[in-house]
């Protein structure tokens, strides 16, 4: 059974910052999508992420070796790339960016991130998180004997990004998508803004790709809009 994914995206400054220091990549002709959330300062932050989606296109339009997965490949450049700018340029300095991104691959989904961006998995009227925070809550929850040792564990204190260091690990898993699927890639300027149920509701509500992806802005936006908001939709289809 052959499968297309239709997408759409938005991202958006929100009501308390005054520059969008988020990128969103759509490429559905190769298949592939990302949100980056970059750090570091107004402008800093905003080249990261935008020098992050630039380098993945780029080394994704190139059709990089199969091996490892090319998304991987991509994102391990996009790091590179940004940590090169950043000793290089006393402007951006300890710049960085997360990152989530997926390739459709037939009938199977590569989802990679780093970083606290997320990607969620919208099946059977259930949503669930497809991706883990790289947060020091949950470095402290995998390896109790450092808690605290790190400072508090605020939920927005991550512990891996692009950019930050030389080499970077990226996490990257396979799911086998189906007819009906919608998966949503976001920043933490979504996902702490609305709850998961607001979103559950607002992707069974039957609306456009388009239309879904305003109404989540509109929700964030509403509920303070404290941070960047970036979103992209992407719904699995059979083809015809």
């Amino acid at each position: 059974m052959a499968l297309r994914i239709e997408s759409a995206g938005l991202t958006d400054t929100g009501h308390q910052r005054t520059q969008n220091e988020d990128a969103i990549l759509l490429d559905p002709s190769f298949g592939y999508w990302a949100v980056c959330d970059g750090m570091g300062g107004h402008a800093a932050g905003m080249v990261a992420s935008q020098l992050a989606c630039a380098t993945i296109q780029e080394v994704m339009r190139s059709r990089p070796p199969a091996e490892p997965e090319p998304l991987v490949t991509a994102i391990l450049a996009a790091n590179s790339a940004v940590y090169t700018r950043s000793a290089n340029d006393p402007a951006c300095r300890g710049m960085g960016t997360t990152v989530v991104a997926v390739r459709q691959e037939d009938d199977l989904l590569h989802l990679c991130h780093v970083g606290d961006s997320r990607i969620y998995m919208m099946r059977g009227g259930e949503l669930s998180q497809s991706t883990r925070d790289h947060s020091l809550a949950n470095l402290y929850e995998d390896r109790p004997d450092l808690a605290g040792k790190m400072g508090p564990a605020h939920s927005n204190v991550i512990v891996r990004a692009i950019g930050l260091h030389e080499r970077v690990e990226v996490d990257h898993r396979i799911i086998a998508i189906e007819p009906g699927d919608q998966f949503m890639l976001c920043c933490d300027g979504m996902t702490d803004m609305v709850e998961d149920w607001i979103i559950r509701e607002m992707l069974s509500a039957g609306e456009t790709a388009e239309i879904t992806c305003q109404n989540l802005i509109r929700a964030a936006n509403a509920n303070g809009g404290a941070d960047n908001i970036s979103v992209i939709l992407l719904r699995v289809h059979e083809s015809p």
